[in-house]
């Protein structure tokens, strides 16, 4: 019979255990990453920002779990996102975010596909 302890260190995250804000800058805080998929918890401070980007070899997909902000699904436009929404950047789709709350802003993000993940920057 396997170990609980073993299969909760691997397959059981505490979201509040992996957070972690800096008043400096936002912070991406892994806490599993297999040669499938990747993920990590985003901690955003009041007006800071994920860079918009894309990845031409994953899906990205964001679950917001705090806060408000906005969402950038390309160079022109601005989606409002709260706590509860999800959203999805397939291969090439430039996105990004930023805390425009008055509070902290935290994310979980998942990305999918042939890892490691190239990143482009605009």
């Amino acid at each position: 019979m396997p170990n609980i302890q073993k299969i909760m260190e691997e397959r059981v995250f505490e979201i509040d255990k992996i957070a972690k804000f800096d008043p400096e800058k936002p912070q991406k805080n892994y806490f599993y990453e297999t040669d499938k998929t990747v993920g990590a918890v985003w901690c955003l401070e009041p007006g800071q920002e994920v860079y918009l980007h894309s990845h031409s070899n994953v899906d990205d997909m964001w679950v917001c779990m705090e806060g408000t902000g906005i969402y950038f699904p390309d160079l022109e436009n601005e989606i409002q996102i709260s706590k509860g929404m999800v959203i999805l950047a397939k291969p090439n789709q430039i996105h990004g975010m930023r805390n425009t709350g008055q509070g902290r802003f935290l994310f979980v993000g998942f990305a999918a596909g042939s890892l490691p993940m190239d990143i482009t920057r605009y």
